[in-house]
Order: C-alpha cells, then sequence, then structure tokens
C-alpha cells in the first residue's frame, strides 16, 4: 500500500468517525434535549462533511475547485463552537450559540458553492498557519478539559481532553509536510494521531 493510499484510508476512517460522533451526539440530543449535544452534533457534522469534500475535490477535481479555504474555515469555526459550548452550561447561553452556530454553517454552506470561484491559498505558509489554527483550538479545548477533570475527575473529561490534545497534536505534526510535501511521513503521523484522537472521542460518547 502506498503512502497515498494510506493518507485517503486515514482520512476516510476519520469521516465515518466523525460522522458517527455526530450521530451519537444528535441521538443524545433527541434524548435529553441538551443544547450540547445538538452544538457537538452540528459541529462533528460539518467536519465529516469537510472530510468528504477534501477526499473528492482533492482526487477528483483538484484542478476545478479550491475547496482548502472553505475546508480549513469549517474546521476551525466548528471546534470554535465546540469550545463555546465547554465554557458554560445555562440553557440560555447555550441556546445562542446553537443560534450562531446555525448562522455560521448556513455561511460556510454558501463558500461550499464558491468553490469554484474562491482564490488558491496564496503559499505554504499560510495553508500551514490557517492548518494550525485548527490544532491552536483544539488544545484549548484540551486545557478547558483538563480543568473539568482537575475539578471534578470525571472519565469524560479526560477522555475529551485526551481526544482533542492527539487532534492537536496530529495537527501540529502535519504541518512540516505543507513545506516538504514529499515527506509523506509526517502526513501518516499526522493523520494517524488525529484518528487516534477522534476514535477516543468516539468512545467517550459511547461510554457516557
Amino acid at each position: 500500500m502506498t503512502s497515498t493510499q494510506i493518507t485517503i484510508l486515514l482520512l476516510v476512517a476519520q469521516v465515518a468517525i466523525t460522522f458517527l460522533i455526530a450521530f451519537r451526539a444528535f441521538a443524545r440530543y433527541f434524548q435529553t434535549r441538551h443544547d450540547l449535544y445538538l452544538i457537538l452534533g452540528i459541529a462533528m457534522g460539518t467536519i465529516a462533511i469537510v472530510g468528504v469534500v477534501g477526499i473528492v475535490g482533492d482526487n477528483y477535481f483538484a484542478s476545478s475547485l479550491n475547496t482548502k479555504w472553505f475546508r480549513y474555515s469549517a474546521q476551525v469555526v466548528s471546534y470554535t463552537f465546540i469550545f463555546l459550548a465547554s465554557l458554560r452550561a445555562s440553557e440560555g447561553y447555550l441556546r445562542r450559540v446553537v443560534q450562531w452556530e446555525l448562522i455560521c454553517v448556513a455561511l460556510l454552506a454558501g463558500a461550499l458553492f464558491l468553490t469554484p470561484v474562491t482564490p488558491a491559498l496564496g503559499n505554504a505558509r499560510v495553508e500551514a498557519l490557517v492548518s494550525l489554527s485548527r490544532g491552536v483550538i483544539c488544545f484549548i479545548i484540551c486545557l478547558n478539559y483538563i480543568r473539568f477533570f482537575l475539578q471534578k475527575g470525571t472519565r469524560f473529561s479526560f477522555l475529551m481532553g485526551l481526544a482533542f490534545f492527539l487532534i492537536s497534536v496530529g495537527i501540529a505534526i502535519t504541518t512540516p509536510w505543507y513545506f516538504q510535501q514529499t515527506k509523506l511521513l509526517y502526513l501518516s503521523i499526522g493523520d494517524t494521531t488525529r484518528t487516534v484522537g477522534l476514535f477516543i472521542m468516539l468512545l467517550t460518547f459511547f461510554l457516557k
């Protein structure tokens, strides 16, 4: 199996896992009507769709569609709303977060349809910085869950903190690849680390 095939396989695994996390979050929302699960479901569902767009766009429409701005922006927005949802638990606050998330998702849907005319990312440095911003947000979420763990000592907060730590580390590991795209080892290790982090998140929700 080639490095490219391994990368595609890992991306497919990430899409499958994020779809399952979104499905589980929506199921929990319909059981509990807690907006925290709705926020997570929308965010992870968006990230799953981003994964599909990335696989299809890069492998079949790379010459006609510039999807990277949409993909990075959608992930940054999705992780940001997960972070915002973790800050406060009040019903009114979470309802406002849901409203803003839905507005942002609608704007992202518009951006997706504009990918045929969206300019490409300027250079490797810009792309690396935009990509790394996802990791920064995930690391901040990790620190927030560590804070919860130190306060309450729950298994959920520990596993969620670990999941977001691995996702942020995985994104950081892939960063050198943007400057040396022949070094596929960075991409393989980074994507594997992210996949493990997402799997831990999925496991956490099924154990809850």
